[in-house]
């Protein structure tokens, strides 16, 4: 779900703040809005792009926004992070260091958003339950098996184990998205020689089986992979329309986003596990909706 519009007069790349957007910014946090829907609401009403992070961050973090009239009151008070550019995220006490980040698509590297007992931990629970990975049909909306897909899951209710609920609150920190739009937890196995050839995690609603998925929780607007463990050789995370491949490192994770301002969907995150070319790969999945993801659209 996208928020409504914020009022704003002026040409594209606004940057000032009003009363009318600190209300409308504390309004829409209110109902639970996630930083990436107020950021585009933003975007899409002419705001400067680095001046709407700020201004989400800021209102997240109850301070002042940039530019505003209260900016200047409390000079020592510590300012909350900016979600977006910050070189750490933060959950409760933890500091999650940010390896890299590209703004355009939008593409974050974080350090060890798991410890290794967690990432042990969620590969103990998913044991008893993997099976062979299939892909929605684009025509039909039934999951078939296909050979581009190599890997065994095991999926999760939202908040199933208490394991799975604090690291869906972790991943709503660091994201902005907030929990309830995340799709159930995945954990994937890849033996020797397992891959996931190039594909896009959105849907493409003018193919009928995949229109069907925006029926409950609206369009994937961003996908978070962790990575359980480290495969003695291959396994990264490739984005080969932008010459990026992220290592699959214990604990870490890599975030993109595809929904653009304009509302379109940004083609360039086209992603592929690579081949494992020896020992195997665990990585847990996270599907990020535009509504909560239990609601009907």
């Amino acid at each position: 779900m996208t928020a409504a519009s914020p009022i704003v007069a002026g040409k594209p790349g606004y940057a000032a703040s009003s009363p009318e957007l600190e209300e409308w910014l504390a309004r829409h946090i209110a109902q639970g809005f996630g930083a990436e829907s107020l950021v585009l609401s933003m975007l899409r009403s002419g705001y400067d792009e680095t001046f709407a992070r700020a201004a989400v961050a800021a209102a997240l973090g109850h301070r002042p926004a940039p530019g505003s009239r209260a900016a200047g009151k409390d000079a020592g008070q510590k300012a909350a992070p900016d979600i977006a550019h910050s070189n750490v995220a933060r959950h409760g006490g933890l500091k999650i260091p940010v390896l890299f980040s590209l703004e355009s698509p939008r593409i974050q590297l974080f350090q060890q958003l798991l410890t290794d007992q967690e990432c042990d931990a969620l590969v103990a629970l998913s044991r008893g339950r993997l099976a062979r990975s299939p892909v929605v049909n684009p025509d039909t909306g039934d999951e078939n098996l296909i050979d581009a897909r190599t890997s065994m899951g095991a999926m999760f209710q939202v908040g199933e184990h208490a394991l799975i609920s604090r690291i869906e609150a972790r991943i709503a920190a660091v994201t902005g998205v907030p929990a309830e739009h995340g799709e159930g937890l995945q954990i994937l196995n890849y033996k020797p020689g397992g891959e996931y050839q190039p594909h896009f995690d959105f849907f493409n609603p003018q193919r009928p089986g995949e229109a069907r998925q925006l029926k409950v929780g609206g369009q994937r607007i961003a996908t978070l992979v962790i990575y359980l463990n480290s495969p003695q050789e291959g396994g990264a995370t490739a984005f080969p329309r932008i010459g990026l491949e992220v290592a699959p490192v214990k604990g870490n994770a890599v975030y993109f986003s595809y929904l653009l301002p304009d509302g379109k969907l940004d083609e360039r995150t086209l992603h592929a596990g690579l081949p494992v070319a020896a020992g195997e790969k665990w990585i847990a999945t996270k599907w990020l909706r535009e509504r909560p993801y239990r609601s009907v659209a």
